[in-house]
């Protein structure tokens, strides 16, 4: 009897473990990478003669869908949207428009679809039917790169397409974009790439946007890359046939107040869409300054403490508004205020001088509040650390009362001590300025010499740009000749060249509904490492490259932005 008790402790431990054993339960391993697999479709993918309400796609495994209604596209687009639903291990597609007859549909799945467990993304996706006997096989396709620098464009870009009339007395309208449907439809992946796949023979016009509604339209203060010249499909198989389009956000030149608000108490912030020419406020008893673009004006009311205005302002650039301001305190970060933290105000006076300054700049202050009285004695005092020599230089206030310059030269390399004495400044609220102390070690700065030999025709706007693409200094050329960059910090540089067509001496973006193509803009094809105490010097012939290299500079084709095969590097110039 005992030997029949152990055996059977031992079969039931036995069944236990196999059980806690069963395949397809593993109890570690390697995380499940891989995006889900489809493994067929009903009615099958690329059916012809389709004339069925719904489609199923099923996968190796349970399936979620992302943001269905913004990475699904549907091709053709269709009136009545479809309803898209999981369903065991695939998706379920509901149609509930009609169908047009003889018409190929597609589906572009566009990371919409994760497995359940892990999230894995499904990075494309599609399902095909035609509802004829035949199958639309053509193709399209291209790039989408910013008009300004030639990298992608930072936002989701969808491409639409237009079929041209076989007709040649029917042309499409050049702003059809923004009243009419596409007939097909596309997105750009993240580098600009983007195709049309299953689209009839014929010429189409192509229009991109950064189509923030989903609306299908050009708006006013959309983003857009257009080409006037339809092109003409081909066999996917054929892929010489990439398309260049240059994406750029239109002006939106209509003067407006952008922003205005109480930045603390007694002091209002007004910005506006453009520069201010001879603003007049009224309703508030203060001061007003405008920074150097003009277009942001600050108020310092005369009553410190005041917390509420109504005000009215106007301006011939075409303001005249009544703005109604009050004053409420901004949560710190979380959404609560620490306790016991005091609010910190910014100092009246506070200085502008750090380690990147040269040897030659001037030392500069900022006031936190307009100065209205500054003393006789205004002298900074500057002490020469290496031998303890002291000098005393000048101060002169700026004309709008908001910032100083410490007339002095100063060697490069040097380690200097600057102090200047309190109850030297006075502002509009009589408070008196604190003393200031700092210490600071002026640097050498490079300079940038370019022989520019303009074949372009129009006057160039030249732009030296750091790594970040930060435009550091610009000078306008007329013609061919030297241009001289000065106060520029020891680093890596590119150069920008802008075909200023308007002579507006910037960059001028395009505008769609005035067929206004972005202006061009070339880049040097060398990256500059400027050394401090340098003065490196270069020629550059600016000029609309041969025919083969046309996609070495970010220029539009005469009637768009149709230039041709698109190499490893789209932004460069000769």
């Amino acid at each position: 009897m005992r030997h029949f008790l152990v055996s059977l402790v031992g079969l039931v431990i036995l069944v236990a473990t196999s059980g806690c054993a069963r395949p397809g339960y593993p109890t570690g391993g390697p995380k499940d990478e891989m995006p889900p697999a489809a493994l067929g479709c009903k009615p099958a993918n690329e059916s012809r003669n389709f004339n069925d309400n719904e489609f199923y796609i099923q996968f190796d495994e349970y399936v979620v869908l992302k943001n269905a209604s913004e990475n699904i596209l549907v091709s053709p687009p269709m009136k009545q949207k479809p309803e898209f639903t999981t369903k065991g291990k695939g998706i379920l597609v509901k149609l509930n428009d009609t169908l047009q007859e003889n018409t190929t549909y597609l589906f572009q799945f566009k990371e919409a679809i994760a497995d359940f467990t892990e999230g894995n993304l499904l990075p494309s996706y599609e399902y095909v039917f035609s509802t004829g006997e035949a199958m639309d096989t053509m193709s399209l396709g291209g790039q989408v790169l910013n008009a300004r620098n030639g990298k992608p464009w930072k936002e989701t870009v969808t491409v639409m397409a237009y079929k041209d009339p076989e007709s040649d007395v029917v042309a499409l309208d050049d702003t059809i974009a923004t009243f009419a449907q596409p007939d097909f439809v596309t997105r750009c992946d993240k580098e600009g790439n983007f195709a049309f796949h299953f689209i009839p023979e014929g010429k189409y016009r192509l229009v991109a946007l950064e189509d923030k509604n989903r609306n299908l339209r050009v708006d006013v203060a959309d983003a857009v890359a257009w080409d006037t010249a339809s092109v003409a499909s081909h066999p996917v198989a054929d892929s010489t046939h990439q398309l260049l389009y240059l994406i750029s956000k239109p002006d939106n030149r209509q003067q407006r107040i952008t922003k205005s608000e109480f930045a603390e108490a007694g002091r209002i912030v007004i910005t506006c869409q453009q520069p201010l020419e001879k603003p007049v406020i009224e309703g508030v008893e203060g001061e007003w300054r405008m920074n150097e673009q003009h277009d942001t004006l600050t108020l310092w009311c005369f009553d410190a403490k005041r917390d509420s205005a109504q005000l009215v302002i106007s301006d011939p650039s075409g303001i005249q508004d009544t703005l109604k301001l009050r004053f409420t305190k901004k949560a710190a970060k979380g959404g609560r205020r620490k306790m016991g933290v005091k609010e910190e105000k910014m100092p009246l006076m506070k200085t502008l001088c750090d380690g990147s300054k040269a040897y030659y700049d001037d030392l500069r202050l900022a006031f936190g509040n307009p100065i209205v009285k500054i003393s006789d004695s205004a002298m900074a005092e500057i002490m020469l650390l290496k031998d303890s020599s002291v000098h005393h230089y000048p101060i002169a206030l700026d004309s709008n009362g908001l910032g100083a310059r410490i007339e002095t030269s100063l060697k490069s390399g040097e380690k200097y001590h600057v102090h200047i004495a309190e109850n030297l400044f006075t502002d509009l609220y009589g408070k008196s300025s604190d003393s200031l102390s700092f210490t600071l070690t002026p640097k050498d700065y490079g300079i940038l010499s370019i022989d520019i030999d303009n074949r372009m025709g129009y006057p160039l706007v030249i732009e030296v740009l750091d790594k970040r693409d930060t435009v550091m200094q610009q000078q306008v050329l007329n013609t061919s000749g030297k241009v001289r960059f000065t106060h520029l910090p020891a680093g890596d540089y590119r150069l920008r060249a802008v075909v200023d067509r308007n002579g507006d001496g910037r960059w001028t973006p395009g505008d769609y509904r005035q067929q206004r193509l972005p202006e061009e803009a070339v880049l040097f094809e060398k990256t500059l490492s400027l050394r401090e105490k340098w003065e490196m010097e270069e020629k550059w012939a600016v000029a609309r490259p041969e025919k083969r290299d046309i996609l070495k500079t970010i220029v539009p084709a005469k009637h768009g932005g149709h230039i041709g095969t698109i190499p490893d590097n789209p932004l460069r110039g000769k």
